[in-house]
């Protein structure tokens, strides 16, 4: 079996010239109604595409259902996903669906990985056809047609991942959470408690894997990943994989898991505000080191409230250089570490 943190999300893009074009693979699984139980997999021809069937379906999604723990819950799925690491993405949906004896308990999901794009221009370009494709897959009457919409869509969301422009400034400065300064220090809190495995230079060979719940930073999905992609390459070193998951309906919140996920740290997808309530919401007084360092933070933001440099204090990517990795091709190829340099940070 490959190696989580070696491994998932970073093959792909070190077989790969820095400057060819973009890749694009798309796929299907979970339930479906022309499929009297799960669907047969479409387009999982990628090890990231494997792998993500295996965290977040098999084990994750199933591995709740399996121990009852949505049974009470009013949440449908209805959900965005980002897991990506420089130089690959997976960008997908998760939908309410059922299969052809009417069971709804597993979703429909629709994924697609993506390679050598940078990160505006995926959410900016393919995220809207990638929900097409997921709500045009839902409606096929049949296998066949299932297969052609995925087909169809992922030639789209090919040419439009080849055709999408840079952007230097990837983030508007009316996308920020609303956040007040005690909130802040609530979350820098959980950060240095919680995440300290995964800060810039972290030697942690496999650390525990970690989820927060975090307030959003836009009322459009593709906004709020955005943003807190680009929060935490300013925190945490951008080699460690990180999954985000947000709900397309209100209310609205964001859910971070960042390490090697387990069933229950998949939990979260289906509870609501009041059984998992974001970090910043947590009522406690962090203690007051962490207040100064959160208001040191706070006086370095941009207009939106992006901080200049990590808590740890190390060298992370810079706010400008994480705003580089996410906008530019150029900013993502000087963050594609060659592979033999990459690898012996982790052997």
């Amino acid at each position: 079996m490959a190696d989580f943190y070696r491994d998932f999300l970073h093959q792909e893009i070190t077989e790969r010239p820095r400057d060819t074009p973009p890749a694009v693979h798309l796929a299907a699984f979970g339930k479906h109604p022309a499929w009297n139980d799960h669907m047969e997999d479409i387009g999982l021809n990628t090890l990231a595409l494997l792998e993500a069937k295996r965290y977040l379906y098999l084990q994750g999604i199933s591995g709740q259902i399996d121990t009852g723990a949505w049974d009470k819950t009013a949440i449908t799925f209805n959900h965005w996903l980002l897991w990506h690491r420089p130089g690959e993405i997976l960008l997908g949906r998760l939908l309410a669906s059922s299969d052809g004896k009417g069971r709804t308990r597993y979703p429909l999901v629709v994924i697609a990985h993506i390679i050598n794009l940078p990160l505006a221009a995926a959410l900016e370009t393919c995220a809207p056809l990638i929900d097409q494709a997921a709500r045009a897959t839902r409606e096929a009457a049949t296998p066949a047609t299932a297969r052609q919409a995925i087909a169809q869509a992922r030639a789209r969301i090919a040419i439009a991942a080849e055709n999408a422009p840079d952007n230097p400034s990837p983030i508007a400065p009316g996308i920020r959470p609303d956040i007040a300064p005690g909130a802040w220090a609530r979350l820098y809190h959980a950060i240095e408690s919680q995440l300290h495995q995964f800060g810039p230079g972290a030697r942690a060979e496999h650390p525990a894997c970690r989820q927060l719940r975090l307030p959003p930073a836009s009322a459009r999905p593709a906004h709020n990943l955005l943003w807190w992609s680009a929060y935490w390459l300013t925190q945490l070193d951008p080699r460690f994989p990180c999954l985000l998951i947000a709900p397309e309906t209100s209310p609205q919140w964001l859910d971070f898991i960042i390490g090697e996920p387990a069933s229950q740290h998949l939990r979260c997808i289906l509870c609501d505000l009041d059984s998992n309530p974001p970090v910043t919401d947590v009522p406690y007084d962090p203690a007051p080191y962490i207040t100064q360092v959160t208001n040191e933070l706070l006086q370095g933001s941009d207009v939106t409230s992006l901080p200049e440099r990590s808590l740890f204090h190390l060298k992370p990517p810079t706010r400008d250089t994480a705003l580089d990795i996410i906008g530019t091709r150029a900013g993502l190829a000087k963050a594609t570490r060659p592979p033999s340099l990459f690898r012996r940070l982790f052997d």
